[in-house]
């Protein structure tokens, strides 16, 4: 079904406030001191490539969210104040805390320091980011892959402090393909994916969007979900609100990682977007 833009807004208007405002029971909390940035929904760095069945536009923030993703050509899959991407860490040693920036739907913890980006280029751009504890740094490196096409997120979390600390890190993605808020989602070990299904004889085809693990990650647990709520996870609680399969809903999708990263170490991960 629908919803009416007013009631998503207001939906998640209250939403952001629980997030930041409530103890991490199930819910996050805002650091004291915390940098806000607003500009996690604006089109800093675009990317476009192929035509038709190729096709593939993509808009990064300067804060390291995906803005706009359509592919194949005139299906928008993820749209500009439409839906969002965005990312979160959890640190759970030595004072359980959680940082995260899904773009104005998704939530702001509001604790993280302003980006910075390392490099640009034609097909890829490069951001670092660190929370305002200085505890930990991600670094995202989103590259262009047309042959595929896709869109490949390379996640490197460093532990800046002289302790071995466990982190959860999430990529997390609110899909409304053709703009349409009620979609089909579902997730596996690798990959979680949200779709408009094929009707038969209607002359009405699908499409959707995956965000799938790519290698070997240096994260011993990886698991994608399905989530039933359009906005993003609490990243201390990754696996709440989300279903093994999920329908006609405005929901989103995550992939999350879990792993003890050591003293002044980091650990890197890959994904990519495509259109399926």
């Amino acid at each position: 079904m629908f919803r009416s833009s007013m009631f998503r807004s207001v939906a998640t208007l209250i939403t952001v406030l629980i997030l930041i405002g409530c103890a991490i029971t199930g819910q996050a909390q805002k650091t004291p001191g915390g940098v806000s940035n607003l500009s996690d929904t604006s089109c800093a760095f675009n990317f476009s490539s192929g035509s038709g069945n190729t096709f593939l536009q993509y808009c990064v923030a300067e804060t390291g969210n995906i803005t706009r993703i359509e592919t194949p050509q005139g299906h928008e899959l993820v749209q500009d104040g439409g839906g969002t991407d965005g990312y979160g860490v959890c640190n759970v040693d030595g004072g359980v805390a959680s940082y995260f920036d899904y773009g104005s739907l998704g939530g702001d913890s509001g604790n993280w320091g302003s980006p910075i980006l390392l490099s640009q280029t034609a097909k890829s751009v490069k951001i670092a980011r660190t929370t305002s504890d200085g505890i930990w740094t991600l670094t995202q490196t989103i590259m262009q892959v047309p042959a595929t096409p896709a869109i490949q997120v390379t996640m490197t979390l460093k532990n800046n402090t002289a302790i071995s600390r466990t982190a959860y890190l999430v990529r997390w993605a609110d899909i409304n393909a053709d703009g349409l808020v009620s979609n089909d989602f579902s997730a596996t070990r690798n990959s979680a994916a949200g779709w408009l299904p094929t009707i038969p004889f209607a002359n009405n085809f699908g499409v959707g969007l995956q965000l799938e693990n790519v290698g070997n990650s240096q994260f011993g647990f990886i698991s994608g979900f399905a989530r039933n709520i359009f906005h993003g996870p609490n990243p201390c609680n990754f696996a709440g609100d989300s279903s093994s399969v999920v329908t006609d809903t405005d929901g989103s999708i995550a992939l999350a990682h879990v792993d003890t990263i050591g003293a002044s170490k980091s650990k890197t991960t890959t994904m990519v977007y495509k259109g399926f």
